[in-house]
């Protein structure tokens, strides 16, 4: 039977940019996602930077080991619910 340990990570959009800027990927005011007043949260128009600063973090995370099991949108966060097999019979 797997057994799994679990993982919650959250990432603010300052988190964002600052992994923008260390890896001299463009950036521009528009925001890195976007938010309505109703918390429904979309990525509809923003600059691939952003997009390559998202992919970071979760590539960064899986390449420990960790499977992305779910992310929630905040208006200024991402978190991240993640899980990762501890043994296997």
């Amino acid at each position: 039977m797997k057994k799994w340990q679990y993982d919650i990570t959250s990432y603010s959009i300052e988190q964002v940019r600052a992994i923008q800027a260390k890896r001299q990927l463009p950036t521009d005011d528009r925001p890195v996602m976007f938010c309505t007043d109703k918390g429904a949260c979309f990525f509809d128009n923003i600059p691939n930077a952003n997009i390559q600063a998202l992919l970071h973090i979760l590539d960064t995370k899986g390449a420990e080991g960790w499977e992305l099991v779910s992310v929630q949108f905040r208006s200024e966060e991402m978190v991240c619910f993640w899980k990762k097999s501890t043994q296997q019979d």
